[in-house]
C-alpha cells in the first residue's frame, strides 16, 4: 500500500479517496488527476494506493468518501472485491476504472457511482469527481464507526433511527440491521447532538427524522417503539417540534 496526500490550503471541503489499480502507470495518471481536481475545486483530497485488490478488501477499513477501483487485476477483481466491501460499506461511492466496458455494466449491482475507461481522460474523470463532490457536500450525515481494529463497519448518522444502551454495550438500529460494540451512551449522544438526535430516555438515543409519533410513554421510531421517560418527555417534545420547523434538517 503507498499513501499520498494530496492538499490544497484554504480548502472548503475535504475528500478521502482509495485508488485500487495495480497498474503503476495508471494509478499515478489517477494521482495525478485527483491533484488537479483539488487545485481547481479548492478541495483537500487524501488518496491511498492499493496495488491488489485482495489485499484491499481483506483490511478494508470504511474510511473513504469514493473508491476508484480497476476491474481487471490478478487474484480477486474488482467487481468481486466490490460485491465483498459492500457487506460492510454500504455509502461508499465506488467508480469502476477499466479498459473494457461490458465488465462495468455490472456496476448497478453494486450501486456503483459509473465508470472509466482506459486510458482515462481528464474531463470525465473531473465530471464524475464533481458527483462524488457533491454527493458529500450535500450528505449531512456523519459517518460512524462501529466496532474495532479488527472489525469495523461505517454508517451514516442518516441512516440510524436510534441507540439503544445495553449494561455495557451499545446497540445501534440502522436501516441495514442492529449492530453491538462496547460503548458508553454519553460519548453517543455528545457526538450525535449535531445530527439531529435527543436522548429520550437513559436508554435511548432517538433520531427525530425518524419519529412518527409519541403515545403516552411510547415513542414510535421508524416500525419500533421505544420509551421516553417523564422527565425528558418536555424536552423531547420541545426537540422535535424545533426540527419539523426548521422543515427536518
Amino acid at each position: 500500500m503507498l499513501m499520498a496526500n494530496l492538499a490544497n490550503g484554504g480548502s472548503m471541503e475535504k475528500l478521502k479517496i482509495a485508488i485500487v489499480e495495480d497498474e503503476r502507470p495508471h494509478a499515478e495518471i489517477i494521482e495525478g488527476y485527483l491533484a488537479q481536481f483539488g487545485r481547481e475545486r479548492n478541495v483537500e483530497i487524501s488518496s491511498e494506493l492499493f496495488t491488489s485488490g485482495l489485499d484491499f478488501v481483506s483490511d478494508y477499513k470504511p474510511e473513504y468518501d469514493a473508491i476508484l477501483m480497476d476491474i481487471e487485476m490478478p487474484h480477486m477483481n474488482g467487481m468481486d472485491c466490490a460485491f465483498r466491501l459492500r457487506k460492510t460499506d454500504g455509502n461508499v461511492v465506488i467508480i469502476f476504472i477499466t479498459s473494457m466496458v461490458q465488465y462495468a455494466v455490472k456496476g448497478y449491482e453494486v450501486a456503483a457511482m459509473g465508470y472509466m475507461l482506459k486510458p482515462v481522460k481528464y474531463t470525465p474523470f473531473a465530471i464524475l469527481m464533481d458527483k462524488v463532490l457533491q454527493r458529500v457536500s450535500t450528505d449531512k450525515g456523519m459517518d460512524i464507526f462501529i466496532g474495532g481494529e479488527d472489525h469495523a463497519r461505517r454508517i451514516s448518522s442518516r441512516d440510524l433511527y436510534y441507540v439503544e444502551v445495553l449494561d455495557h454495550y451499545l446497540i445501534y438500529h440502522t436501516s441495514e440491521g442492529q449492530f453491538k460494540c462496547l460503548g458508553r451512551m454519553k460519548d453517543a449522544e455528545e457526538k450525535l447532538a449535531s445530527q439531529n438526535f435527543f436522548r429520550c430516555s437513559y436508554g435511548y438515543l432517538v433520531n427525530l427524522r425518524f419519529v412518527r409519533g409519541i403515545e403516552g410513554s411510547d415513542v414510535f421510531v421508524d416500525k419500533d417503539v421505544v420509551q421516553i421517560s417523564r422527565r425528558r418527555k418536555k424536552e423531547f417534545l420541545i426537540a422535535l417540534n424545533e426540527y419539523h420547523n426548521r422543515g427536518g434538517v
